[in-house]
């Protein structure tokens, strides 16, 4: 509160009123389109200084609100940073089956090999896709290859639809990680204790 009563906003604006006093422009360009897109650049500053120090007076008023936003923020920023893609879903699936491959098909978790093989299959055919979404990236099967041209791979009244979307994602990958090959792969070995 101390800040507040000190004028953060006051000091600012003096700040404005010296910069502008210093930088004016010469006579030749007013009226010119230099003087507009000065002017332009000089009222977007102006905005965004007061909604910036209008954030700060708001975060001494409410400091848990302030608090809950930024760290909704950061989280975002975070999750978004480490939005896994295609590389990292190939690399976790062969991890995946690698691990998979060293037990005899006899002690295999039999969810676990269908899971592992309905995956090869649907890249084999490549009808594997993954839709990034900026916090998270979704794995689903597509009905046709992607390099089909025949027509009812082009139709759109053929094509996976918006209302039947969710029937096809296999997998959800958030924070470095696609978590359905994970869960599917946590008991891989039958006879682990």
């Amino acid at each position: 509160m101390r800040l507040l009563n000190l004028g953060v906003g006051k000091r600012v604006t003096a700040l404005r009123v010296r910069l502008e006093d210093k930088f004016t422009l010469p006579e030749r360009f007013k009226g010119t389109v230099v003087e507009k897109w000065a002017n332009y650049w000089k009222g977007l500053m102006r905005d965004y200084s007061e909604v910036a120090i209008n954030v700060v007076k708001e975060s001494y008023n409410k400091p848990k609100k302030a608090l809950f936003y930024g760290g909704a923020t950061l989280f975002l920023y975070e999750a978004a940073k480490r939005s896994p893609d295609q590389e990292a879903f190939n690399t976790l699936m062969r991890n995946q089956t690698n691990r998979l491959i060293t037990l005899p098909p006899a002690q295999q978790n039999p969810e676990s090999a269908q899971y592992m093989l309905m995956l090869e299959r649907a890249i084999n055919h490549k009808k594997l896709r993954l839709l990034p979404l900026g916090i998270c990236t979704i794995v689903w099967v597509d009905m046709y290859d992607e390099d089909d041209c025949t027509y009812p791979a082009i139709c759109e009244y053929t094509t996976v639809g918006m209302l039947n979307f969710h029937e096809r994602i296999i997998d959800v990958g958030f924070w470095n990680n696609f978590w359905r090959l994970r869960w599917k792969m946590r008991n891989y070995d039958i006879s682990y204790l």
